[in-house]
């Protein structure tokens, strides 16, 4: 299927899906990149503009196993949301489910394959409805808004960290809490977490998916004045992945933009006449 490999996953779907009518319209580019100091890329992505859905995950693991989590994570994830399997349990948003489907694949692997044991992956991903972008993630890798120049980070690290910060009381009591060391992750256990969020989307938002390997080694004023610069989500992704390599390169970069734009002609779903009986 057209965009469906690996690491650099843009949908061209081309199933038959009823088109709803909606009220923004998506463009999307994603890039990835092995980084200056390593030699295997161990992230993945996909985003589809006509699905609304966008995700980066960065594996973790020995040899080639974090290449294997987020390759399983991604492929399960879209799977899911594309069938409906598993069914979403009522009031939770199928992101949710879908990124739990993707901890019970990963979790599985790891426990059926010596070579892949105590593999995971983070993963973070919007899933656009008509007026609503939810906003999930597990692990450290991050969700970004950019709007009317303002950069704001929708997600929280799940790392020990900010473990520490929550909960004084433990401080020291689980290790050293160093930047990369996260608590959370999709496949380490047979259930997880996904921490999950809704906002209203804007005209002319921009909102951006990595993973550490970006925003360990460019901070947020440098990727605001990045995604400011006025030029195209591909040139910004560019960019960014550059100036991520040109700060060392030490880790695996991928990055995702998505870009909203109100649709001139959206009507609202209940706004459609009915159809006429007989016909």
């Amino acid at each position: 299927m057209p965009g469906m490999q690996p690491q650099r996953w843009g949908a061209a779907m081309s199933d038959a899906r009823i088109i709803p009518a909606e009220r923004f319209l998506l463009r999307a580019v994603g890039r990835t990149d092995v980084g200056a100091q390593r030699t295997q890329n161990e992230d993945a992505m996909y985003y589809d503009d006509f699905l609304g859905v966008y995700v980066v995950c960065d594996g973790m693991g020995g040899h080639a196993s974090g290449q294997v989590a987020s390759d399983i994570a991604i492929r399960t994830i879209v799977h899911s949301l594309k069938t409906g399997d598993p069914v979403p349990p009522p009031g939770v948003d199928p992101l949710v489910v879908a990124m739990k489907a993707a901890n019970a694949a990963v979790y599985q692997r790891g426990l059926t394959d010596p070579a892949c044991h105590g593999m995971g992956t983070t993963a973070v991903g919007l899933r656009f409805e008509e007026n609503v972008v939810h906003v999930c993630h597990c692990g450290d890798s991050r969700a970004y808004l950019l709007r009317n120049g303002m950069l704001s980070q929708l997600t929280r690290d799940h790392s020990l960290r900010n473990l520490y910060q929550d909960r004084p009381d433990l401080v020291g009591t689980l290790g050293p809490a160093t930047s990369n060391v996260i608590i959370r992750a999709v496949g380490l256990d047979a259930t997880v977490e996904i921490e999950h969020n809704a906002m209203t989307p804007e005209h002319n938002d921009v909102y951006l998916l990595c993973c550490d390997g970006l925003n360990d080694l460019v901070d947020d004023w440098m990727i605001r004045e990045i995604m400011t610069s006025g030029d195209s989500l591909e040139v910004v992704s560019e960019n960014l992945i550059r100036a991520a390599n040109n700060n060392g390169g030490t880790d695996n970069i991928t990055v995702v933009l998505a870009q909203t734009f109100v649709d001139p002609l959206w009507v609202p779903a209940h706004a459609y006449p009915q159809q006429v009986q007989g016909y």
